[in-house]
């Protein structure tokens, strides 16, 4: 099952799509995604026939139908540190650091991963809709991540396409500031779906392609896979709820491991684009944010 939204003026509506046909959703997606993770039926609508490929073209410049973020996440949860490659990339010069060490080092080599709280649904956009470069930030860069949505019990619902995105220069400057480093408006999008375990397989197989455009070119492009990952989604789940609840929805972030250098950050008018295996492709404009 994939669930995925759109909105025309203020108003939004919720979609499914099953063996290649698009039925309305009668509930709203997370409530969606518990009666089918239950084993329940999903109330459904009648069927519609649109053109998925067409609106995916669509941004948030057109004035009628287009796709916006496929639901409300409650809470936005971030895992960093999960791929090796984050961690050797990481380690810049001016990076803390602890008895000759970075801290990035340290905690791909800990028991306890990074885990950080990353926004609500109004600092979260959709497929189509623009992120955002903060007014202080000089380098900032989309991080392209498998996005889990969770149950209040840790249980996995869906998946989707996450851009954790995080001004670079900020948290680098010193580690406390992370948190304005990844939580302010537009700092993070997803969709353009949420598909559920069973159409995704093996989430340790899935390639994950970013690309940021400029103008007419292709400026950065990367490539990694989630077999790649030093913690398991299931690890990073287990710390996420311990002592800890969460609301129905949540979604979890799942950590990069394509991270552009300082000359690849993004500028005004930028187009990034990322593509998982089974999930689709998610392209957003870049828009710097004024003081």
């Amino acid at each position: 099952m994939r669930i995925f939204r759109l909105i025309n003026g203020g108003a939004v509506s919720s979609f499914v799509v099953l063996d290649g046909r698009v039925f309305v959703l009668m509930v709203d997606p997370i409530t969606a995604l518990k009666l089918h993770y239950e084993g329940r039926q999903v109330p459904l609508g009648p069927s519609v026939n649109v053109d998925l490929d067409e609106l995916l073209g669509r941004d948030y410049t057109y004035n009628g139908l287009r796709f916006t973020k496929p639901y409300d996440p409650p809470e936005v949860w971030g895992s960093g540190i999960v791929y090796e490659v984050a961690r050797a990339r990481y380690t810049e010069e001016d990076v803390a650091m602890i008895k000759g060490r970075s801290i990035y080092e340290l905690v791909y080599d800990a028991e306890r991963p990074e885990i950080f709280f990353k926004g609500t649904a109004n600092r979260c956009v959709g497929h189509g809709e623009p992120i955002a470069i903060r007014s202080d930030s000089e380098w900032t860069l989309p991080e392209p991540e498998l996005g889990v949505v969770i149950d209040s019990r840790g249980h996995i619902l869906a998946y989707t396409i996450s851009d954790d995105v995080s001004a670079r220069d900020l948290e680098a400057q010193n580690p406390l500031y992370l948190p304005q480093s990844k939580i302010y408006n537009g700092s993070c999008a997803i969709g353009p779906f949420l598909v559920t375990p069973d159409e995704v397989g093996n989430p340790y197989n899935l390639d994950i392609t970013m690309r940021i455009i400029r103008g007419d070119e292709v400026i950065f492009e990367g490539t990694t896979n989630t077999s790649k990952m030093r913690r398991r989604v299931e690890e990073q789940i287990k710390y996420l709820i311990r002592n800890n609840d969460v609301p129905d929805g949540t979604l979890l972030s799942t950590g990069t491991a394509i991270v552009p250098g300082r000359d690849k950050g993004l500028r005004h008018g930028d187009i990034v684009e990322i593509t998982i295996t089974k999930l689709g492709t998610q392209k957003t404009p870049a828009i710097k944010l004024k003081s």
